[in-house]
């Protein structure tokens, strides 16, 4: 048997949707194009664009393979994201029609597929051997397997949308980085961004964005920020975030009822375009050089990525169950499955805090010997009690 060692980090088929009818290949853009010198000082870049078939785009070499010796292992990429892929197309398919029965059978595929790329891509990788550097290849798999649905309980909590690029001339970008995360607060020249981070998942107004294809963009906004779009503190963790853990939905709420213009597609380009690590890619190569038009600064573009009001009825309220054995189960906007305790939480602070005051965690210290370091996201929380 042939081993695949050229492994396709976005997969084929996917690179596909964004094919236009009349061309197979894609302009696929280097972000980080590689320069020379010339003997007289100059510094000259090499070519940064080029018109490739699926076959060559994201894609690198032993990018999965393990070895044993002189052995070389293919499983991952023909096992597992094997499987995965074949799942996926199907869901990718079913979220872009208009079928909620399908909706419904393919919905748990759908976001594992979207959380197993988020982790496949040499950035994901590199986030992984950024916590742990000591992994070799073979560890770093492992690791890979292990976490690739720590996102599946957010993501399938958040009010979800997919956007239509139908109406307009400009269509959707393909990026090394396809589940894009963004958060209004965590410009690309942020600390939080640097390479190979993004925002957490689970800050409140964090959303994700990824293309399904050239003409459809599915996003992902947490409710509570969905809801109550003036939050104050944008990297304050979502109520009852978590990583890991069973929850219900309700597997046919979907917001399907926007047709971007030009303008609102470039924004979403944008943001994709500055969340890539190194290539992105479009059937047209105009379309890769978003920034020519948009100029805004990068808390303004949260607005073309807010869902609907008047269609978040969808989400939120409270969930009983009742089963054939009389047992129920219960469970609220944000997974909880008991009632939130009010005598936990702390008291509102309505004026900023002074470094002399005490601060807003609890501990009974000064503000400015406790909290007044730490970042906002790293902080004991300011809102609920805990034991200490």
């Amino acid at each position: 048997m042939i081993k695949t060692r050229n492994n396709h980090y976005v997969p084929q088929w996917y690179q596909k949707g964004f094919h236009s009818i009349d061309s197979n290949k894609l302009f696929y853009l280097d972000l980080e194009p590689e320069s020379n010198e010339l003997p007289d000082g100059r510094i000259v870049k090499m070519n940064d664009c080029w018109l490739f078939p699926t076959s060559k785009c994201f894609v690198q070499k032993d990018l999965y393979t393990t070895f044993f010796g002189q052995d070389i292992n293919d499983e991952i990429e023909r096992k597992l994201f094997g499987k995965i892929d074949d799942t996926g197309v199907q869901a990718i398919k079913a979220f872009i029609g208009d079928n909620k029965s399908e909706w419904h059978y393919n919905i748990s595929n759908f976001f594992e597929y979207i959380d197993a790329q988020k982790i496949r891509t040499p950035k994901g990788l590199s986030w992984i051997k950024n916590h742990y550097p000591d992994l070799n290849q073979t560890e770093l798999m492992e690791e890979m397997q292990a976490i690739r649905q720590s996102h599946i309980t957010i993501l399938s909590e958040g009010v979800r949308e997919i956007v239509s690029a139908k109406n307009s001339n400009v269509k959707f970008l393909l990026s090394d980085n396809p589940v894009t995360i963004y958060n209004y607060d965590c410009p690309p020249d942020d600390e939080i961004c640097n390479h190979p981070n993004d925002p957490s998942i689970s800050f409140v107004c964090t959303q994700t964005i990824f293309p399904l294809n050239m003409d459809n963009c599915l996003i992902v906004t947490n409710y509570e920020y969905a809801e109550k779009t003036d939050i104050s503190k944008p990297r304050k963790k979502r109520t009852h975030a978590r990583n890991f853990g069973t929850t219900i939905i309700k597997t046919d709420a979907l917001i399907k009822e926007r047709k971007l213009n030009e303008e609102d597609v470039k924004k979403i380009n944008y943001i994709i375009k500055k969340r890539a690590h190194k290539y992105i890619a479009a059937s047209k190569k105009e379309w890769l050089y978003p920034e020519k038009d948009i100029n805004i600064p990068w808390v303004e573009l949260r607005n073309v990525l807010l869902p609907p009001k008047n269609q978040l009825w969808q989400w939120g309220g409270e969930m009983f169950i009742g089963y054939k054995d009389g047992s129920t189960h219960y469970q609220d906007a944000f997974g909880r499955i008991t009632p939130e305790n009010k005598l936990l939480r702390k008291p509102n602070k309505t004026k900023k805090i002074g470094k002399n005051d005490y601060c807003g965690c609890g501990s009974g210290r000064k503000y400015k010997k406790c909290c007044i370091d730490i970042k906002e996201e790293e902080r004991s929380s300011w809102e609920v009690l805990s034991i200490r």
